[in-house]
């Protein structure tokens, strides 16, 4: 049996992280037998979710995983779509995924309100006594994080401006196609519901998420995406 790491249902979502929900709808577009279980930050390969276990191997990263069920499963992400269109699909899966994660992520962790409601939820393993030291040690990390790779040195206003460009990209395809790339779902469809749902997410306190629902073509998308695949988790509430 396939088993899927991942953290879980959090805030109303599949599960707290967009990569997560990523790797969890691949699995139901592809139709496979699997299993979800509670990521290990000790077994995690790279200590992160998700990851895959299928027999002996683990598989880590979102990317990778959709690679291995490609090769070893012979699933077919590709929608039939052309290699122009699918190269679109892959500009857009980055954009998303090196670009609007640390965005949307520094909403939902650099801001106490949403921080101590939020993220710190993933720490209830953590003994009790040090666990409001760890978190605030991993919330020190990801700062430096965002500081590193750029996107943290902006102001708020900044960041909102360029993530409404990335929301901006989407919608304009999202315009002329019921999914990204056409008609049919495929592979680069699971980045954009993963991300765009997390930051769409109500339980957050978020401009991201105002603007998102102030759009009626994504939020179309989001809600038939979550009909298809997760009918249980409602969009937008």
């Amino acid at each position: 049996m396939l088993k899927l790491h991942v953290f879980g249902p959090h805030f109303g979502l599949p599960d707290g992280s967009p990569f997560c929900i990523k790797a969890l709808t691949l699995f139901k577009m592809s139709g496979l037998a699997f299993e979800t279980a509670r990521m290990s930050f000790k077994q995690a390969p790279k200590s992160k979710a998700p990851y895959l276990v299928d027999g002996g191997k683990v598989i880590a990263d979102s990317h990778f995983i959709q690679r291995h069920l490609e090769t070893a499963h012979g699933v077919d992400f590709s929608g039939g779509y052309s290699e122009a269109d699918l190269a679109k699909g892959w500009a857009i899966s980055r954009m998303l995924e090196e670009h609007f994660y640390f965005l949307s992520m520094n909403i939902r962790w650099l801001r106490d309100e949403n921080f101590w409601k939020g993220p710190y939820n993933f720490f209830a393993a953590v003994p009790a006594p040090i666990r409001p030291l760890i978190a605030r040690l991993v919330r020190k990390k990801v700062a430096k994080t965002q500081d590193l790779q750029g996107l943290g040195r902006h102001t708020v206003e900044e960041r909102f401006e360029l993530a409404k460009g990335d929301l901006v990209a989407i919608e304009t395809m999202l315009k002329k196609n019921r999914f990204l790339l056409g008609d049919k779902p495929c592979g680069v469809d699971a980045s954009v519901l993963g991300f765009i749902w997390a930051a769409e997410c109500p339980f957050f306190k978020s401009e991201l998420g105002d603007y998102i629902r102030q759009r009626p073509v994504l939020m179309n998308y989001l809600g038939e995406m979550q009909q298809r695949y997760f009918p249980e988790f409602p969009v937008g509430k």
